[in-house]
C-alpha cells in the first residue's frame, strides 16, 4: 500500500455540501451516500482541496490533483482522495448537547483505517475507545438507549472547542433517525428590491457546527511533468494543508462551510 495520509475535519460553521434540487420538504439536501446518511463525495472535497492548495503552490496543486479542466494536456494528479464522512455529530439533548455516532458510522471509519500500511501508528485508539454497554439519553427523539458509548482521543478532541470526551452510540435501527435529527434546515427566502414580496423560497440542509469528519489521501506513486523539481511532495502538502481552513460547499458568502482540516 501507498503512503495514506488520515484526514480529520472540524465544521467551525454549519456545512451544506449539496446534491442539488430534491423533492420533498428540504429543496436542497445535503450530499447522500447509498443508506442516506450525509457524505462529502472525494470529487467534491478534492475540488475544494486543490482550490486551497491553487492559492498557495499552484505546480504543487497540478502536480498533486491533476490538470484544470480547460487546460489542453491532460494528466492525472498523483493522490487519490477518498469520500469525507461525517462521524460524529452534536445533537441537542436535556444536558444541552451531546455527540453521536452510529454502528455504521464507525463500521466505515475502520474501513478507512484498514488501508493504512503501517497500522501500529494507526489504530483505531487514535480516534476513540470503547467506554461501556450504553446508557439512555433524552435527545430530539425523546429517550433513547445508545448501543454503547465511546471516549474520543484528544487528537480528535483538539480539533475544535466543541467536542465533547464522550459519544453515544446508536445501533442501525435508529442510527439514521438521531442523524437526520441532528441536521439544521434553514429555509432562505429573496425578496423583490421594491415591492418586497417573495420572488422565491427554499429550504437548504446543513451539517451542525462542530460535526467531525474522517477521510483518507493516498499517494498513488505516479508523477507527472509537474511534479519535476518539487522536492519532497510529502513535505510541501503537509505544510500547505495541515491545518488549513477550507470552505466545503458554495455558501462561504453567507459564512457557512468553514472547516478545519487536520493531515495525519
Amino acid at each position: 500500500m501507498s503512503k495514506t495520509y488520515l484526514v480529520l475535519a472540524y465544521a467551525i460553521t454549519p456545512v451544506h455540501v449539496g446534491m442539488g434540487r430534491a423533492p420533498g420538504v428540504v429543496d436542497l439536501p445535503f450530499q447522500r451516500d447509498s443508506i442516506g446518511y450525509p457524505i462529502v463525495y472525494g470529487s467534491s472535497f478534492k475540488g475544494v482541496l486543490k482550490s486551497t492548495l491553487m492559492g498557495k503552490n499552484d505546480k504543487l496543486a497540478k502536480c498533486i490533483f491533476g490538470a484544470e479542466p480547460d487546460e489542453d494536456e491532460k494528466y492525472m494528479g498523483r493522490f487519490i482522495i477518498t469520500d469525507l464522512i461525517p462521524v460524529f455529530y452534536p445533537i441537542a439533548s436535556l444536558d444541552g448537547y451531546i455527540y453521536v455516532s452510529t454502528d455504521y458510522l464507525l463500521r466505515k471509519t475502520l474501513d478507512i483505517l484498514s488501508i493504512f500500511k503501517d497500522t501500529s501508528a494507526m489504530k483505531i485508539e487514535n480516534i476513540y475507545t470503547i467506554t461501556n454497554h450504553g446508557e439512555e439519553i433524552g435527545i430530539l427523539l425523546g429517550k433513547l438507549k445508545s448501543s454503547y458509548t465511546l471516549t474520543l482521543s484528544d487528537s480528535v478532541k483538539k480539533l475544535g472547542s466543541l467536542i465533547k470526551d464522550k459519544v453515544y452510540v446508536f445501533s442501525d435501527d435508529v442510527g439514521l433517525q438521531v442523524v437526520e435529527s441532528a441536521l439544521v434546515r434553514v429555509t432562505r427566502n429573496v425578496l423583490d428590491d421594491n415591492t418586497k414580496k417573495s420572488q422565491n423560497l427554499w429550504t437548504e440542509e446543513y451539517l451542525p457546527q462542530g460535526t467531525v469528519f474522517i477521510g483518507a489521501i493516498i499517494d498513488a506513486e505516479r508523477t507527472n511533468e509537474l511534479c519535476v523539481g518539487i522536492k519532497d511532495i510529502d513535505k510541501e502538502f503537509r505544510e500547505k494543508l495541515d491545518n488549513a481552513a477550507i470552505f466545503l460547499g458554495g455558501k462561504e458568502t453567507i459564512g457557512k462551510g468553514l472547516v478545519k482540516i487536520k493531515v495525519i
